[in-house]
């Protein structure tokens, strides 16, 4: 089966998380750009399941065909055989559909598509209504709001590839309501302390191998494991990986508010999805420095988090920085030993590490040597074996994630004992 990927904003992100969740081979990867990856796997991929595990997708669709722009009127017919499966028989009311081109310069030919596969539908009795957009792809709001990815719609991707062109039908975009929703709607917040995006938070907990296998596939099954953030805050990762399907988890931070917000989002979680209330669970106030004190030695499967970055509002002066930076490494050395110490062979953290931009636009980055020396952890690379031209790590196989504005930017970290 082939799919395609729409990826977000970071195309190195959105395909290390792909390539984690899917256990993709470099020989699977059809192509890949800045907007789109299509792969060949084996097995058949369950969209909507996968696209709410997914923090980096845009979209999740199948390719249907291959063809050369010549031939317009062939490739609205073969859209029609392919989607008449899912049109139901005496459909009343408007059947939508739109199109979304993905590739360089302009597709010219959408115009004549779309009339084909109007008059199509118009054979078969069916009225029709093609969606569009001032731009060349349609969102995942449009698609979601046109309910193009129902029975009462369709959204026809367009996909070029040097000479040759995919088409293809989007079968699931990310739940963008429900991320908000669990973003802004949950009772327990920090803003002034900054709080870490559901969809990060999903994406880092992708990177954590070996996690449970969960339902992507058909025929899938979920495993057990246990889960650690000893930096829970506001619990925005265990809330996420509770949602994935994980139902053992321990969540520490030195901060009682944190803590008490965390159990607060949890019961607010259960409460919202209450087909996921079977967990367990155990939150405690705790330094993160004692953390070998109350974890067994050698129990823990994977830990991720996002430990303190730092002083909200500082100076960006290289002294006062520089002082900060210290005081971090040594905080992130300590915890790093510890987590040494309860991983299980073979087990990851997954960590941010803050980045700091100066004013000049120039990044500041952390002393991997100095947070590393005392620990058996070592730094790996969330794409080996990939060699893409679009994917970029930084010089210690690290992965960036920021806005140009921003003056804290989040570096993941990926650690193995």
């Amino acid at each position: 089966m082939q799919y395609f990927f729409i990826l977000g904003n970071n195309p190195t992100i959105s395909f290390a998380e792909l390539a984690a969740v899917l256990d993709l081979k470099p020989a699977e990867v059809l192509f890949l750009s800045k907007e789109i990856l299509i792969i060949d796997v084996f097995q058949e991929v369950n969209p909507r399941t996968l696209i709410k595990r997914l923090g980096g997708t845009i979209k999740i669709g199948e390719i249907n065909d291959e063809f050369l722009i010549s031939n317009v009127k062939k490739n609205a017919n073969v859209l029609m055989s392919n989607v008449q499966k899912s049109i139901k028989a005496g459909l009343s009311g408007k059947f939508n559909f739109g199109i979304s081109y993905y590739g360089a310069g302009k597709f010219n030919q959408e115009k004549i598509l779309a009339m084909e596969f109007k008059k199509s539908l118009k054979e078969k009795s069916i009225s029709s209504r093609w969606v569009t957009s001032k731009e060349k792809t349609l969102s995942s709001v449009v698609v979601e709001q046109n309910r193009l990815v129902t029975d009462r719609g369709l959204e026809i991707v367009i996909i070029k590839n040097s000479d040759k062109y995919y088409i293809g039908k989007t079968l699931a975009v990310q739940p963008f309501k429900e991320l908000s929703a669990r973003d802004y709607g949950r009772p327990g917040r920090d803003d002034y302390s900054g709080m870490l995006p559901p969809k990060l938070a999903q994406i880092m907990i992708n990177f954590a191998k070996p996690l449970p296998k969960p339902p992507l596939f058909r025929g899938g099954s979920e495993g057990e494991v246990v889960l650690l953030d000893p930096f829970c805050g506001s619990g925005t990762i265990l809330t996420e990986a509770m949602l994935m399907g994980y139902r053992n988890f321990i969540g520490c931070d030195k901060s009682e508010k944190a803590v008490f917000d965390t159990i607060k989002n949890l019961e607010w979680m259960q409460k919202q999805y209450d087909q996921w209330s079977i967990v367990n669970s155990q939150l405690s106030v705790s330094d993160v420095r004692r953390l070998s004190e109350k974890i067994s030695p050698n129990s823990i499967d994977a830990i991720v988090t996002e430990p303190y970055l730092g002083p909200s509002r500082m100076q960006r002066d290289k002294n006062s920085l520089n002082k900060v930076i210290r005081e971090l490494e040594e905080l992130y050395r300590q915890a790093l030993s510890e987590f040494a110490k309860v991983l299980k062979p073979d087990g990851r953290a997954v960590m941010i590490w803050p980045v700091f931009v100066l004013a000049d636009n120039q990044k500041i980055y952390l002393n991997s040597n100095r947070i590393i020396s005392n620990s058996s952890l070592k730094i790996i690379s969330p794409i080996a074996g990939f060699n893409h031209k679009v994917l970029e790590l930084t010089n210690r196989n690290t992965l960036l994630y920021g806005r140009p504005d921003q003056k804290v930017w989040r570096e993941i970290v990926i650690l193995e004992k």
